[in-house]
């Protein structure tokens, strides 16, 4: 999302009722036909109830409509974060932050560093499971008078390599935008050293058409999809995604994910499996109602084809010491052994005049693939910025966050 191009985003199961059998007649008479017809009609009456009930509970897809659950009237509340030891450190300068899992276990995180003169993309690293951090390599720098670099999003793939996506924007001696891209790098020592890629889309600026914040994950074929935000003017931004067969080294055509027939800011997309199959889950900051609230569209072909959008998150009522609107934003999301965590920036219980950037890093949980959720759980307390989400094991994920005076961090939360 953008509120200002110089911040880090840029401007911006129930089974089936069973039933006792009938007990045998105790004659051989036979009652009326009547009878039976009524009687055979009330039984198969029970077993289609029975079965209907079994669809809803179990919430499956069919011809594109998705049945919530029977039991998610009843609010259910999910798993419970707690949070762990104090979050650790990963660069006391770093901001926007999203890590990856490496195939020889360890992790690595990629975000930006700003210094009077360049902004750096770089990487740091840990062999302890995010208990501790150490600088690693650097992917990019530029002169941050006519570059701007930033949203990080690193990602291993099943042969070693590491892609490492990103926003990549000249500016001209005005500080205006002048090209918008979003480039790729890899990386085949771990992420030590890094070259480019490709461009997963690029453009020359004309009005408001930047290209922000991606996104990169494997579908079920092996194939990269590359999640991004697409600026289509003033008021209206799509969600975006585009397929490499060939690695990263080349892209499809665009694949529109949010924004059909709406014209809301969509932006800061995270995606995540609704169950083990091709059902997925996007998550997205939206101005559909005026201004930034979470919302969410799902997919059942592993991402080719997306609908059923609707909100997931919108704060309290009220204004902010800007005059604004509260709001909530720049969500990302985790599927954990079946619970779904959706993390997300929000100013509703502390304002810094600054909209979401500068509040408190939130997360929400659901466990019916994303039809309810729970309440809200502080994970990263005010003054917090651009969070991101990554999971642990099926018990525990990471909170990564910048905050005022401690830089880049990862929080480790449980789920109870």
């Amino acid at each position: 999302m953008q509120l200002s191009r110089e911040t880090p985003s840029g401007p911006r199961l129930a089974t089936s009722p069973s039933y006792p059998p009938r007990r045998p007649a105790k004659t051989l008479s036979f009652p009326p036909a009547g009878t039976v017809r009524t009687t055979r009609n009330f039984v198969l009456m029970l077993v289609l109830l029975a079965l209907l009930l079994n669809t809803l509970a179990t919430g499956p897809q069919l011809r594109g409509i998705t049945f919530v659950s029977f039991f998610s009237f009843t609010g259910r509340q999910g798993s419970v974060p707690t949070i762990q030891e104090g979050p650790a450190t990963i660069d006391t300068n770093g901001v926007y932050i999203r890590a990856a899992r490496l195939n020889d276990g360890s992790l690595i995180a990629g975000y930006t560093q700003t210094t009077p003169t360049h902004k750096i993309l770089l990487t740091s690293r840990s062999v302890d499971n995010g208990q501790t951090w150490t600088p690693h390599g650097e992917v990019f720098r530029a002169d941050r008078t006519t570059h701007d670099c930033d949203n990080a999003f690193p990602m291993q793939l099943a042969n070693g390599r590491i892609l490492f996506a990103w926003r990549n924007h000249q500016k001209n001696e005005n500080g205006r935008y002048t090209y918008f891209r979003i480039s790729v790098c890899f990386s085949d020592d771990n992420g030590v050293t890094f070259k480019y890629l490709s461009a997963v889309d690029e453009r020359h600026m004309q009005g408001i058409n930047g290209l922000w914040e991606p996104y990169l994950r494997i579908d079920r074929s092996g194939n990269v999809q590359c999640y991004y935000s697409a600026e289509n003017g003033p008021p209206d931004q799509d969600g975006i995604m585009r397929i490499s067969q060939d690695g990263g080294q080349t892209w499809g055509d665009r694949i529109l994910v949010s924004g059909h027939g709406v014209a809301s800011r969509d932006g800061m997309i995270g995606c995540a499996p609704t169950d083990d199959g091709s059902n997925l889950i996007c998550v997205f900051e939206s101005t559909e109602v005026g201004h930034f609230t979470v919302s969410a569209v799902f997919s059942h072909d592993d991402g080719q084809t997306w609908g059923e959008r609707r909100q997931i998150y919108t704060p309290r009522n009220g204004t902010g010491c800007d005059g604004k609107p509260i709001v909530a934003g720049a969500p990302q999301i985790s599927n954990m052994q079946g619970t779904l965590v959706l993390s997300f920036m929000t100013n509703e219980d502390h304002d810094d005049c600054h909209g979401y950037d500068g509040g408190d890093m939130k997360v929400i949980t659901s466990t019916d693939g994303g039809h309810t959720w729970s309440k809200s759980y502080i994970v990263g307390p005010a003054p917090a910025h651009w969070g991101g989400i990554f999971r642990l094991d099926r018990r525990h994920f990471l909170a990564l966050y910048s905050r005022d005076g401690h830089g880049a961090l990862g929080q480790k939360v449980l789920l109870s």
